[in-house]
């Protein structure tokens, strides 16, 4: 696990975001218990995560598990939503009814996040085919747009437009300049796509280099702070003119180099807190629940194991609420001969029928959570 500043620390005036879009982006139609975020709690203070790139091999492989276990972990740390950078499916020369089988198998994948997730499209889902463009939109939503959460503005943008080069074309760029503009006053203008505009390898970005520069020069002009993309596989990132750009194509497709060169299996998790925007960048397989049987008395343990090095903040969520908001709560970490109490707390359950606590785990640690029937 690595931490990175985004510019940090940079600090901006906050301002809610001006709700003004005329191409609302929503998240992806993963099943009826997923749907868009409820209202910030906190317009200042939230986190969100970032992944992309999960696709096979090639064309009849099984999709990797990678994705799956990314988005069974965003069900711990329970992030506000999650922006997803394409290539979801392998799709490329495949047939529609291929990709279409492909969709439900990664949608069914997302359902298990129990978060909102919002994708921008990818050369595997497009292809530059026309028909692969219309099932898109059939089955993930708009290609492009925009969206508002907390104090902050989020666009997705299509790099992957049939009839154009890699790139932006002009009616999605006079979009862009056009919701940028409705947007200025927003505390943080964060953008997401699949091709890079500052890639590792150049080879992986826009097409034409002047195009780069136009949408560059727009997010210089409208103070974008940060933007994500794919499409290579790998962790990469750079500042050009103040604004930070992060490459992120480790959701499950093969590594493009060594980890040396940041090519290992990774997804982000983001903090926004009052106009500071920092990421943890976290491996997959390394953070675990397992949930014990429910007692007569209402009673359930859990335990939690938190193989990175950094403290995650995570949410376990008891299949039951028979002690509703009455249960006891407790958390314990153990390690060679000691022993530590830690911190729990009864929060927001995300699933009906079901007891949340908020619980932070320290690095290399487990932890013990239990409810149980509050002491008379």
């Amino acid at each position: 696990m690595t931490i990175h500043p985004i510019l940090a620390p940079f600090l901006l005036v906050a301002a809610c975001a001006g709700a003004a879009t005329d191409r609302p982006l929503l998240p992806l139609p993963s099943g009826p218990a997923v749907q868009a975020p409820a209202a910030a709690a906190d317009p200042q203070h939230f986190a969100f995560i970032v992944g992309g790139d999960n696709r096979a091999t090639g064309r009849g492989v099984p999709m990797p598990p990678t994705a799956r276990e990314i988005f069974a972990e965003m069900r711990l740390l329970h992030p506000a939503f999650a922006l997803w950078t394409g290539d979801t499916i392998y799709g490329s020369e495949e047939s529609t009814g291929e990709a279409d089988a492909e969709y439900t198998r990664f949608l069914a994948d997302v359902a298990c996040s129990e978060t909102a997730v919002y994708n921008a499209p990818g050369n595997h889902e497009i292809s530059k085919r026309p028909e692969m463009e219309a099932l898109y939109e059939k089955r993930m939503g708009r290609i492009y747009g925009s969206f508002d959460y907390g104090a902050c503005h989020f666009i997705a943008l299509d790099t992957e437009e049939v009839g154009q080069k890699v790139g932006i074309g002009k009616a999605q760029e006079a979009w862009l300049e056009s919701d940028l503009a409705a947007n200025a006053k927003a505390a943080q203008i964060i953008v997401f796509s699949h091709h890079p505009l500052f890639p590792h390898k150049a080879s992986a970005g826009f097409a034409d280099p002047a195009n780069r520069d136009e949408i560059h020069r727009l997010f210089v002009k409208y103070a974008v702070r940060c933007v994500f993309s794919g499409h290579e596989h790998l962790y990469a990132r750079s500042v050009h003119d103040g604004i930070t750009y992060v490459v992120t194509g480790g959701g499950g497709a093969p590594n493009e180099g060594g980890p040396e060169e940041g090519g290992f299996q990774h997804y982000l998790l983001v903090y926004f807190n009052a106009g500071e925007l920092t990421t943890q960048v976290l491996e997959p397989w390394r953070l675990f629940a397992r949930v014990g049987p429910v007692r007569q008395d209402g009673s359930c343990e859990a335990q939690v194991d938190n193989y990175t090095y950094t403290d995650l903040s995570v949410l376990v969520q008891f299949p039951t609420d028979l002690l509703r908001s009455g249960a006891a709560v407790s958390a314990s970490m153990s390690y060679k001969e000691w022993s530590q109490a830690l911190s729990a707390s009864l929060a927001a359950p995300s699933v009906p029928g079901t007891i949340a606590v908020r619980v932070t785990i320290p690095k290399a640690r487990s932890a013990f959570v239990t409810i149980s029937p509050p002491q008379k």
